[in-house]
C-alpha cells in the first residue's frame, strides 16, 4: 500500500468527454493508476469499510454509487496515485519510395473523401500514415525506413525515424500534429521518390535494427510498394520475370520489351531489374523468424505481381483469409482505409496488456473517455490473466472502432460490476 500523504497526479488522466457509447474520432492510451487506502483525514472521504472480498467470496463486488471511482478527481477510496504504463506495440513502416511512386493514382469515389486530392502514390501513402498516427500514435511505438535512401538507385534505404514512442496524448485530445509526429511526416514529405524497388535489402537489415530498438513481442512491418522488388545484380532471369518485360516498357520507336527481347540482358536494362522473388521473401521469413509480423499492401502499380505479393505477404505470416491474400488497394481512398484499419487493427486490441499487474484486481475499474465500464463478461470487461484485460461486447467494438480516445484503468476501488 502507498504511504498517506498528500499527493498530485503521477499520470496525466484526460477529463470526462462523452458518455459511454457515444462516438469520438480518436483512439484510447491506456494508464493505470493505483490508489492508497487507509488515509484518514478529515477532508478526505472515509474508505470503504473492509473493500477486499471474503476469502470465501473472490472476485469482483459490487460498491454504493456515492463510492465509484471517477478518473478525473482523487478517488474516494483513496488519495495517493501511481502509473503503471501499458505494452505498446510497435508499428514499423518500410516505404517504398522508387520512382514509379510519382505515378498518378485515382482518388477514389467514396463520400469520406475529404482533403485535397493526393498529387501521386507517394503523396497518397504519406496522406495515409499522417492520418493513422494522428489517430493511434500515442498508443504506439513506430518507425520508419525509405527505400531506396534519396541519391542510390539500389540500397537498404535510409531510416527517417527510428522505433520510439508517439506523441502524448494530449495531442490526440487537441486534434493538433505532436512533435514526433510532425518530425516523420517532414522527413516523407521532403522526398522526391526516385531509384529501384530494393525490397530484400529494406527489410533484411531490420531485424537487427528492430531488436536494438528493444522491440519484442508484437511488432509488425508495413510493406508498402506499387511495383514488383529488383535491384539484386547477382539475379538471371528470363522474360517472364523480367520487371521490364513484366510491364511491356517501350525502349525506343522500335524496341518494345516484349517475348521476343530479354529486356534484362546485360546489353539492355540488365539482371538489376529481374523480379528479386527468392531475395524479398527470404528477407520477410527473417522478420517471422524473429517474430515479426509483415502486412503486405500492394498500391495501383503492383497488380502485375500480384502472385509474389501473395507469397510474401503469406511468409510475413499477417495475410488476408482469402485471395489475393495481401492488401490490394485501388485508389487513394482505399489506401486510407486499409492503413488505417489494419494500424488500428494492431493498436487497439481488445486485450489490454499491463506492464505489470495490479496489486489486487478486486480494486480496479475500466473508463472510456471518463465513463465507468462495468466489469461483466459479456458486455464489459474481466481480467485474461494478471496482467492482461479483455473487452466484450459493445465496449470491445468501441475500441475496435476507434470510438474511443482514452481508456484508463484505476486501481483503489473495488470493482464495479453489472
Amino acid at each position: 500500500m502507498l504511504g498517506c500523504h498528500d499527493a498530485t497526479m503521477a499520470g496525466r488522466i484526460v477529463p470526462r468527454r462523452r458518455a459511454f457509447g457515444r462516438a469520438v474520432s480518436q483512439l484510447p492510451a491506456v494508464s493505470l493508476v493505483l490508489a492508497a487506502l487507509g488515509c484518514d483525514r478529515a477532508d478526505r472521504p472515509p474508505p470503504v469499510a473492509d473493500p477486499k472480498p471474503a476469502p470465501d467470496e473472490p472476485g469482483p463486488i459490487v460498491v454504493d454509487p456515492d463510492e465509484t471511482p471517477d478518473p478525473s478527481t482523487i478517488s474516494p477510496c483513496g488519495a495517493a496515485t501511481a502509473t503503471l504504463e501499458f505494452v505498446r506495440p510497435n508499428l514499423y513502416f518500410a516505404i517504398d519510395a522508387s520512382g514509379s511512386m510519382t505515378d498518378a493514382i485515382p482518388r477514389g469515389e467514396a463520400t469520406s473523401s475529404t482533403g485535397p486530392v493526393p498529387a501521386n502514390r507517394y503523396a497518397a501513402l504519406s496522406r495515409a500514415l499522417e492520418r493513422l498516427l494522428s489517430r493511434v500514435g500515442h498508443r504506439v511505438n513506430y518507425g520508419a525506413t525509405l527505400f531506396p535512401s534519396s541519391n542510390v538507385d539500389c540500397d537498404a534505404g535510409e531510416e527517417i525515424h527510428a522505433l520510439a514512442a508517439g506523441d502524448d496524448v494530449s495531442f490526440a485530445v487537441s486534434g493538433e500534429v505532436g512533435p514526433v509526429l510532425r518530425s516523420l511526416m517532414f522527413a516523407i514529405d521532403r522526398r522526391t521518390p526516385r531509384g529501384g524497388t530494393p525490397v530484400a535489402l529494406a527489410l533484411g537489415g531490420l531485424p537487427a535494427r528492430l531488436a536494438e530498438a528493444g522491440a519484442g513481442a508484437n511488432s509488425y512491418v508495413f510493406l508498402v510498394t506499387d511495383g514488383g522488388p529488383n535491384c539484386n545484380d547477382q539475379a538471371r532471369c528470363g522474360v517472364d520475370a523480367c520487371i521490364p518485360n513484366i510491364e511491356r516498357v517501350r525502349v525506343s520507336d522500335g524496341l518494345v520489351c516484349d517475348d521476343d527481347v530479354n529486356c534484362c540482358d546485360g546489353n539492355l536494362f540488365g539482371p538489376g531489374n529481374c523480379l528479386d522473388a527468392a531475395g524479398s521473401v527470404g528477407a520477410v521469413q527473417g522478420l517471422a523468424a524473429a517474430g515479426v509480423r509483415t502486412f503486405v499492401i500492394g498500391i495501383p502499380g503492383s497488380e502485375a505481381y500480384a502472385s509474389l505479393l501473395d507469397e510474401l505477404a503469406v511468409a510475413g505470416g499477417a495475410a488476408r483469409a482469402e485471395s489475393p491474400r495481401y492488401y490490394r488497394v485501388s485508389d487513394a481512398e482505399a489506401l486510407l482505409e486499409t492503413v488505417s484499419a489494419l494500424g488500428s487493427t494492431v493498436a487497439l486490441s481488445c486485450n489490454i496488456s499491463l506492464r505489470e499487474p495490479p496489486p489486487d484486481p478486486a480494486l480496479v475499474n475500466l473508463f472510456f473517455d471518463g465513463e465507468l465500464i462495468p466489469s461483466d463478461p459479456s458486455n464489459g470487461w474481466t481480467f485474461m490473466d494478471a496482467a492482461t484485460v479483455q473487452v466484450h461486447g459493445t465496449a470491445c467494438a468501441l475500441l475496435e472502432n476507434g470510438d474511443v480516445l482514452q481508456a484508463d484503468l484505476i486501481a483503489g476501488c473495488p470493482v464495479v460490476i453489472r
